[in-house]
């Protein structure tokens, strides 16, 4: 599960087999180390008591929670993302997505466990 921050924005990227582990257990960890006692952990939840995804910060760990319905959606469809925003502060928004990981076309080493990329069958298709 790859966690990207930027500004005020939080974006989660799930290749098949973590959204396949999300889809049994209704919930994924991640963490990285920065050195001894310093660390931080994300993770995804599936929560029935949720109404909106949203993002909770404490102890050094990062909880995004989503609705449980909208996460069964997009676990069982074609759907490429969970997308919301919380309220940070009077006028700001903190934008939150959850979305599958596809096939990067410049990578040299791609995650065998990624989507496969719509764009890149499609340009494929076109070139036969």
């Amino acid at each position: 599960m790859k966690l990207r921050i930027h500004g005020t924005a939080l974006r989660l990227r799930l290749n098949q087999a973590e959204v396949a582990q999300f889809s049994k257990t209704g919930w994924i960890e991640e963490a990285l180390e920065f050195g001894p006692d310093a660390t931080l952990s994300y993770t995804l939840e599936s929560l029935a008591s949720v109404a909106a995804p949203r993002a909770i910060y404490g102890n050094g760990v990062l909880k995004i929670q989503v609705p449980a319905g909208a996460a069964n959606e997009w676990i069982t469809t074609d759907q490429v993302g969970i997308r919301g925003s919380q309220e940070i502060a009077a006028g700001k928004q903190l934008a939150i997505l959850i979305e599958k990981d596809y096939r990067c076309a410049h990578n040299p080493e791609p995650d065998p466990h990624a989507y496969p990329n719509p764009e890149l069958e499609t340009s494929s298709t076109k070139m036969e």
